[in-house]
């Protein structure tokens, strides 16, 4: 065990006098699963909080040990709990939200924040049934902030494995960091080992799990504690992840099960994991980029679309500069033959601005006769051609001196951005078919 991380076995019940006596520093981040009354007796442990105890004593005691985690935490900090309901006598108890309800009941003063609540899938269940019950595949997360000023990065977690194509025409829908996680969480719960040997732990949390609270309200070297440490997944995956942690148990057996095989575990995941997260990055970059030029043509198109109502005649083209993938800004460039083609800007202003509002891009429009244009730097320039209906394929490609000879062709947006996506073979998955389709 390193010095980032510590196991000890300790009562949770003496959170505070054990943090005064380590001399340790309050906490940044809580993550744990405390006993779930006597669903489970664990190793015949004494003093275990659950086993034995009175409802209503086990209550008290969970409330008192999440209130002593109040005390040890800084201002920032979160405490996500994971629990479940329990049966009693066939009646449902909602055990997360009675707790919930005594920490309130038994606070002195302030108390932890119920934020949202989250439903874990797990995929498995345990396979008994029975009358009105039945087989049990998700628990619930209970997400806590101490106040108002707590970490919260959701951009860490970001998804878009799962966008559907409809992103290539409405680009303006799609958030181009990518999706939140919704409420509803997908992980499913370890069967066998860490990596390397069986699964013993009643209640064990899967290290992606683990990885997501970590990512969402936590920073390097934070520290991280987990007052039910149980198997030590929480503090295994602190470590990995640069965190420091300290995790209490009074279980002796799980903390050996923890050094021989649980920290082992969590470094064959996270080595695994690492490579995954540089794709997932490589994707969401690339992701970002092709939204953002999608969200410049998409602009030019409605443009266009203004001005050819506002403007008669063949002689007309429509061209969008892109200042460089990073600028959210373009040029929108109206080209007439005829120097006297009038422009009325004012009229348009407020369309304009919603047009930057819905795009999230920055538009300046320009007039060019065939003389600018042909005596410009634009003659360094490919441009290509895109359809209204289509504007994440082009259909040809241009130089200036043919944009202007062509210029008649209205049904055209022409600019230096190059995008030519097959709709059909598109894939996330995989993010060499993306970097082909986007050369």
């Amino acid at each position: 065990m390193t010095k980032d991380i510590l196991y000890l076995i300790e009562d949770s019940r003496n959170i505070r006098a054990a943090f005064l006596k380590n001399k340790f520093e309050k906490v940044d981040l809580i993550l744990t699963s405390p006993p779930y009354f006597d669903v489970k007796n664990y190793e015949n442990a004494e003093r275990q909080i659950g086993y034995k105890q009175s409802y209503d004593e086990y209550l008290n005691d969970i409330a008192l040990v999440l209130q002593d985690c109040y005390s040890i935490s800084k201002d920032h900090t979160t405490l996500w709990l994971v629990m479940d309901t329990i049966k009693r006598k066939g009646i449902t108890c909602p055990l997360p939200f009675d707790i919930h309800k005594k920490l309130i009941d038994l606070k002195s003063g302030n108390t932890w924040i119920l934020r949202d609540v989250i439903i874990w899938n797990k995929y498995k269940n345990l396979p008994w049934h029975a009358k009105g019950r039945f087989k049990n595949q998700f628990e619930y997360i209970l997400f806590f902030s101490k106040t108002d000023d707590y970490k919260y990065y959701l951009d860490r977690v970001r998804e878009i494995a799962d966008y559907k194509n409809w992103w290539l025409t409405y680009p303006e829908r799609y958030n181009s960091n990518g999706k939140p996680p919704s409420n509803v969480w997908e992980f499913t719960i370890p069967i066998r080992g860490w990596g390397n040997g069986r699964q013993n732990h009643f209640c064990p949390f899967p290290f992606p799990l683990i990885e997501r609270i970590l990512s969402i309200s936590s920073d390097k070297n934070d520290f991280i504690f987990d007052p039910f440490a149980g198997s030590g997944s929480v503090i295994a995956m602190a470590q990995q992840m640069n965190r420091r942690a300290i995790g209490f148990d009074i279980n002796q057996k799980y903390k050996d099960q923890f050094e021989k095989e649980v920290i082992n575990g969590a470094k064959y995941y996270w080595e695994k994991r690492k490579k995954e997260l540089n794709e997932i990055k490589s994707r969401i970059i690339l992701f970002k980029e092709t939204n953002q030029q999608l969200r410049k043509i998409k602009a030019g198109i409605k443009l266009k679309e203004l001005f050819q109502d506002q403007i008669p005649g063949d002689d007309i083209a429509f061209i969008v500069i892109d200042r460089g993938k990073k600028a959210k800004e373009i040029d929108f460039i109206v080209f007439s033959k005829k120097k006297d083609t009038f422009i009325n800007l004012s009229a348009c202003k407020d369309t304009v601005n919603k047009l930057e509002s819905k795009y999230k891009v920055k538009i300046s429009i320009k007039k060019k006769n065939v003389d600018e244009l042909l005596n410009s730097n634009y003659k360094k320039y490919k441009f290509f051609g895109y359809l209204s209906d289509k504007i994440y394929s082009f259909e040809k490609e241009f130089s200036i001196a043919q944009i202007v000879l062509n210029s008649g062709k209205q049904d055209i947006l022409f600019s230096n951005i190059k995008i030519k996506i097959d709709r059909k073979n598109i894939s996330f998955g995989v993010i060499n078919s993306l970097e082909q389709s986007f050369k």
